[in-house]
């Protein structure tokens, strides 16, 4: 069961090292190509977004040492990201349109709210 927790952990660090790179090259950037340009640059919008990512990154890595301790960063992930979900992605969608949806983001998102509560159901004693 831990390898399946070491397994997520794993995967938040694969996916959030590169995109906080292109987030931090992003400064001067007018829209932020991590969102596939479909949401404006703002420092503090900007940096609020690392700060929150840096602090799942680095809770991945200790819950690479101690998997069942950081359990709660996979919960809040699942959390925040079918909030943004429901809260920007739908609205936009319907409200805009394809287009104007940062697709990678909301994939990578989708893919997590999915995955992490399987791999926690299988914590749970039945």
């Amino acid at each position: 069961m831990e390898q399946l927790l070491r397994a997520a952990y794993f995967a938040n660090i694969l996916i959030l090292a590169p995109v906080l790179i292109a987030l931090w090259r992003e400064r001067s950037s007018r829209m932020l190509m991590t969102f596939n340009g479909t949401v404006e640059n703002s420092d503090g919008l900007r940096q609020l977004v690392m700060a929150l990512w840096f602090s799942i990154l680095a809770c991945s890595g200790l819950g690479l040492i101690w998997p069942r301790i950081f359990v709660p960063i996979l919960i809040l992930q699942i959390i925040y990201k079918l909030s943004w979900l429901c809260a920007f992605v739908l609205p936009r969608l319907f409200k805009h349109g394809f287009r104007q949806v940062p697709w990678g983001v909301s994939v990578t998102f989708l893919a997590i709210v999915i995955a992490w509560p399987i791999i926690l159901l299988r914590l749970l004693p039945l």
